[in-house]
């Protein structure tokens, strides 16, 4: 009996050193687990903002891109955009309601297409936009001058008030103009093809704040009209 205990307790010491790691799958499956995991949530946020930025442009609601798994929607759409001559973007809300702009960035693309947010302009806090408004934005201004409101707006008419953004669309390349949330997912959208417009027009929706992209004739913070 002395022998027979012994024995058992050499094999239960035997066993408490590792006699089963070798046969729990649970040791070497939790670390491979998590890290899909993780690498699962990177590719998901990824391909959200892909895309987002890789949608058709459309007319109104359709230029509405994915939030990605957020709830960020908006009823204001990139209306008309001038790239030659005076450089400005003019956002329209579609909406009934106002629109509130807070914390939203509105980008240019960057050279394979997708929304520059390291230069976005940023709105205030408690930017508004009443609907059926329009929201017009000064491009290739210094940073200095901040986003605004300013009141130094286009000189040859136009609305009172606007907001100023560093950056501004090129004519020659084509570029597209994002209005961006506060994550970064595309909201709304409008592309400037290359040498869309002709001096002294502009590109913008036909019909106003609905329609395709379409040469227009310049109509800054009002409805856009044919050239």
């Amino acid at each position: 009996m002395a022998q027979f205990r012994f024995a058992a307790l050499c094999l239960a010491a035997l066993c408490a050193g590792g006699c089963g790691s070798s046969d729990e799958p649970g040791d070497t499956g939790t670390p491979g687990t998590g890290g899909t995991g993780a690498t699962t949530t990177s590719q998901s946020s990824s391909g959200a903002g892909g895309a987002d930025q890789g949608g058709t442009g459309g007319a109104g609601g359709g230029d509405q891109g994915g939030t990605g798994g957020g709830t960020a929607t908006t009823t204001v759409v990139v209306n008309e955009i001038s790239a030659k001559g005076a450089d400005w973007i003019e956002l329209g809300n579609t909406g009934t309601g106002p629109a509130d702009l807070g914390g939203l960035g509105l980008c240019d693309s960057d050279e394979n297409g997708a929304c520059n947010t390291a230069d976005a302009l940023r709105f205030p806090e408690g930017t508004q936009l009443a609907p059926g408004a329009y929201l017009l934005i000064l491009g290739d201004q210094v940073p200095e001058d901040g986003p605004g409101p300013h009141t130094a707006c286009l000189p040859d008419g136009g609305p009172s008030s606007c907001f100023y953004a560093t950056w501004k669309v090129s004519a020659s390349r084509g570029e597209t103009v994002y209005l961006i949330s506060e994550s970064d997912k595309v909201l709304a959208k409008l592309e400037y093809p290359t040498e869309a417009a002709a001096d002294g027009q502009t590109w913008g929706r036909l019909p106003d704040l609905t329609g395709e992209g379409a040469a227009t004739a310049p109509t800054p913070g009002a409805a856009n009209t044919p050239p």
